[in-house]
């Protein structure tokens, strides 16, 4: 088995890793999202982002992100800074480059994510208070730094270059070891 090694991708490092970008399909109108980690990788995340549109309904939405353990325990919840009234389009983004509590600036929410890591079955939840049958959440995306696990895991920092969980781009970047 031929074995790889990746360079850190930041400064608190947990292994080797690579960053992705995570695109969680649109729920349906009235709903909120769950993301689950599949357990091909420990993920740090990095950024939660996504647009709200309200209808015209209701009144005062209150969104909050949540990062559950794999028995579905909240170990954060994360409120946004302010409710969103009805008939508006916001973007939401929680990340951990933010140093700000929350802000609201035009119809922007953003907060700080605290450094998170994911452990297999471990989600991320958003969730809508009062929520709107006619309400959507769209443009979902989440920033992550991905540690290698696998099937029977792998020793820290190297991956099996036939795995077929990466792509060609991973490996062609990766430094011999």
């Amino acid at each position: 088995m031929t074995q790889y090694t990746l360079g850190l991708t930041r400064l608190l490092g947990h292994g080797r890793a690579f960053s992705q970008v995570l695109r969680v399909p649109k729920p349906a109108a009235g709903a909120g999202f769950t993301y689950t980690n599949d357990g091909y990788y420990w993920e740090a995340i990095d950024t939660v982002a996504f647009q709200l549109v309200t209808s015209n309904g209701v009144a005062n939405r209150q969104v909050t992100l949540s990062i559950l353990d794999g028995g579905g325990v909240a170990l954060a919840t994360l409120p946004s800074a302010s409710v969103q009234t009805a008939s508006l389009a916001w973007q939401y983004t929680w990340s951990t480059e933010f140093s700000n509590f929350n802000t609201v600036v035009a119809l922007a929410v953003t907060a700080p994510l605290p450094y998170v890591l994911l452990e297999p079955s471990f989600s991320i939840k958003v969730a809508v208070g009062a929520v709107d049958s006619g309400d959507q959440i769209s443009n979902i995306r989440l920033h992550a730094q991905r540690f290698v696990t696998g099937n029977e895991g792998y020793l820290l920092g190297v991956y099996d270059e036939t795995d077929p969980q990466f792509q060609e781009w991973v490996r062609a970047r990766a430094v011999v070891s």
